[in-house]
């Protein structure tokens, strides 16, 4: 009888927040997080052929540019690492994974002593055109060095993936394995997990909808564990989880950072 009831509650539940995500949508705001897909490509074909060049699109690559070039409080935990990295091993090569217009490197050129990195931002090609143009009329800095694949930067001590996670459709390891060599360092930032399966939901920027992976956290720990690195730090970023308005019955996501070191010997 209590099984019943329990499955009856969580029904009406279900039904209560079925009713919210109606009236959300029946009044015509504009949703940042919309619908829920078991992959990247169901979650594209969701979508009118027109709207299904994802984030790689001229009129996306600079939208939030300048609040992107702002430190934000879920930086600090990222910046006390590149510090700390810098202080023990001194001069760094890093990869900026997603690094968009090199937006991290203006933001922590008041916190870091920049000279001590050469750095280097992957991005998609969109991203990337506007970036060397930008560049090219003196709007960047020129030390940053725009590459046009992860391994374009040549061996590198640190892998840097600060929002990225969630727009990438590959696992960690295989982001690995396009670099040159695998480098000492991962830090990873805004991961998104949820307990349960993955789910793609579709992310409102600017004109265009982008697919948002939120891993799952098993997954995602056995994931990590599979990788010839050890976790030496792992936070989590409050106010940083998402509820999909149009499924809020899924739950709210979990907002993470990682710092992984490779183990040495392997």
């Amino acid at each position: 009888m209590l099984s019943h009831l329990a499955r009856a509650g969580r029904g009406l539940n279900d039904l209560g927040a079925a009713a919210v995500a109606h009236a959300r949508l029946a009044s015509g705001r504009t949703l940042r997080f919309s619908g829920a897909f078991p992959s990247r490509e169901a979650a594209l074909a969701s979508l009118p052929t027109s709207d299904r060049a994802a984030y790689d699109q001229d009129d996306v690559a600079d939208v939030a540019y300048s609040v992107m070039c702002q430190v934000a409080p879920w930086d600090y935990p990222v910046l006390y690492w590149l510090s700390r990295i810098t202080t023990e091993a001194g001069r760094l090569s890093l990869l900026d994974a997603g690094g968009h217009l090199g937006t991290k490197y203006t933001a922590f050129a008041a916190h870091l002593q920049m000279e001590q990195f050469d750095w280097h931002v992957w991005d998609l090609p969109a991203i990337l055109r506007q970036a060397r143009n930008w560049q090219e009329a003196g709007k960047l800095p020129a030390e940053i060095r725009f590459d046009d694949s992860p391994a374009d930067a040549g061996p590198v001590d640190v892998l840097l993936a600060s929002g990225l996670m969630q727009y990438i459709d590959k696992p960690l390891g295989d982001l690995v394995a396009d670099m040159a060599a695998p480098p000492k360092w991962i830090v990873l930032n805004k991961v998104a997990v949820r307990p349960g399966d993955a789910i793609v939901t579709l992310e409102k920027i600017g004109p265009a909808k982008v697919p948002y992976q939120i891993r799952s956290e098993a997954e995602w720990a056995a994931e990590m564990s599979s990788l010839d690195y050890a976790i030496a730090d792992a936070w989590d970023i409050p106010g940083l989880g998402h509820r999909i308005p149009t499924h809020p019955w899924l739950g709210e996501s979990r907002s993470r950072g990682y710092v992984l070191e490779r183990v040495t010997g392997i």
